[in-house]
């Protein structure tokens, strides 16, 4: 998820993701909240890991933060999702369409 600024949508970086197969979606214009919940993921990140340390070599932070991921999509209980991980709430709502479409 992208914003409409300059970098996203420069030739280069869409050519990258054309290249790579990334296909880029864009908040709404004129929506400051439109990519709120990318950007408050991002400062999590960093007020839990990023900024707690200087990292010494591109492979350890690597390390750091893949182990961060998979505790933040797995243990980290959010208030939006009902204080569940969103690993969690992704299997929930994933059972519950399941039901609903096996009702008949």
């Amino acid at each position: 998820m992208s914003d409409n600024g300059s970098q996203p949508t420069s030739v280069g970086f869409m050519k990258a993701c054309r290249e790579l197969n990334i296909h880029q979606a864009f908040t709404s214009y004129n929506n400051p909240k439109g990519n709120a919940d990318t950007e408050r993921v991002f400062r999590t990140m960093k007020e839990e890991l990023l900024w707690l340390r200087e990292w010494t070599s591109p492979f350890e932070l690597a390390d750091a933060l893949g182990q961060w991921i998979r505790y933040y999509n797995g243990s980290y209980l959010h208030s939006a999702l009902g204080y569940k991980s969103p690993i969690k709430f992704e299997e929930e709502y994933r059972n519950n369409q399941l039901t609903l479409l096996a009702t008949p």
